[in-house]
């Protein structure tokens, strides 16, 4: 399967194939010289996949988790590509999951003044959203991707078999983004993931997310508006990670929390039983007067208030900027 993203940088291709990874050389030029990124979590044989095609490479690898995007870690690898003799002409390849990508886009972004990078996502979270549309970045530890660019991918390869090696939890954090899709655009996909085995059609579901992406990535690039409704259950849900100081909860089990502040009543005790069907945190103790705090260093404050995302039927969202005090 296939989706085109336009982009007012570049154009740029996602491919999804059971197996992609095996036959990588079809997808890449092997000729070129590559600087692969990856977590230290990412099981061996999903790494040699890739770095046995690729003949000039340099290999990299970092402490997997959220605490890693930041800027001693980012100052590290930088300083270790450069030591390594990385050139302009170097393609820099993220491989793993969201913070992989978050982390390496961003210094492909940075690195003498940009380098192309690849996209391979090896989590269920980044291959429906985070890899694809441009978005890159680190935290600071007050306010989640605080520092970052909107820097498109030369490309984005989802190999959706590398989804067998995840844990349960890592897969399930990925579910919670799944449900966000179908909550804010598509109650076909809110259905599946409720009544169904989300299993038994992976690749259409990761196909479903995607293209939905693809629409407010393509209406809205640089997050100005529409793409904002993405955020659904990210105003509160990066408060939590940050409130816990990225410690207690993955990013869709913050979510999920997150989307349960702000959703409807109406629809609230049904989100619940969602997201205790995979196993995702439904309560928390954090107060929200500690929460509203991080909130105030969230990127998308401005003068007046800031924009949430509502839902109040399913599969469809919409923004209302609100002052700090009446969220």
């Amino acid at each position: 399967m296939k989706i085109n993203i336009k982009s007012k940088t570049r154009d740029y291709e996602i491919f999804i194939e059971n197996g992609l990874l095996k036959e990588i050389d079809n997808y890449l030029d092997v000729s070129r010289k590559y600087a692969i990124i990856a977590d230290d979590n990412i099981p061996d044989v999903i790494i040699k996949r890739v770095i046995n095609k690729l003949k000039y490479n340099i290999f990299i690898n970092f402490p997997h988790g959220e605490k890693s995007k930041s800027l001693s870690e980012y100052e590290r690898i930088v300083n270790i590509l450069i030591d390594k003799g990385m050139t302009k002409n170097y393609i820099i390849i993220a491989l793993g999951g969201g913070v992989t990508g978050d982390l390496a886009g961003f210094i492909a972004s940075t690195i003498f003044r940009g380098v192309d990078y690849i996209q391979i996502p090896t989590t269920l979270l980044s291959q429906i959203d985070s890899s694809v549309g441009g978005k890159v970045g680190i935290n600071l530890p007050k306010a989640k991707n605080s520092l970052g660019s909107i820097y498109p991918p030369k490309m984005v390869l989802i190999d959706p078999s590398t989804l067998e090696y995840l844990p349960t939890k890592e897969f399930n954090n990925g579910v919670a983004e799944m449900i966000k899709y179908g909550l804010i655009h598509s109650p076909e996909i809110y259905d599946k993931i409720k009544s169904g085995n989300i299993n038994d059609n992976l690749e259409e579901l990761i196909f479903e997310c995607l293209k939905i992406k693809k629409h407010f990535v393509e209406i809205d690039e640089f997050d100005t508006a529409q793409r904002q409704i993405l955020n659904f259950g990210h105003t509160f849900g990066h408060a939590y990670e940050a409130f816990y100081n990225y410690e207690k909860y993955l990013h869709g089990e913050a979510i999920g929390l997150g989307m349960l502040q702000v959703i409807s009543p109406e629809l609230k005790n049904d989100l619940i039983k969602v997201l205790q069907k995979y196993a995702l945190p439904t309560s928390d103790p954090a107060k929200k007067e500690d929460l509203i705090k991080f909130i105030k260093q969230d990127k998308k404050v401005q003068t007046k208030g800031i924009n949430i995302v509502l839902v109040n039927k399913i599969g469809e969202a919409y923004l209302k900027e609100i002052n700090i005090e009446e969220l």
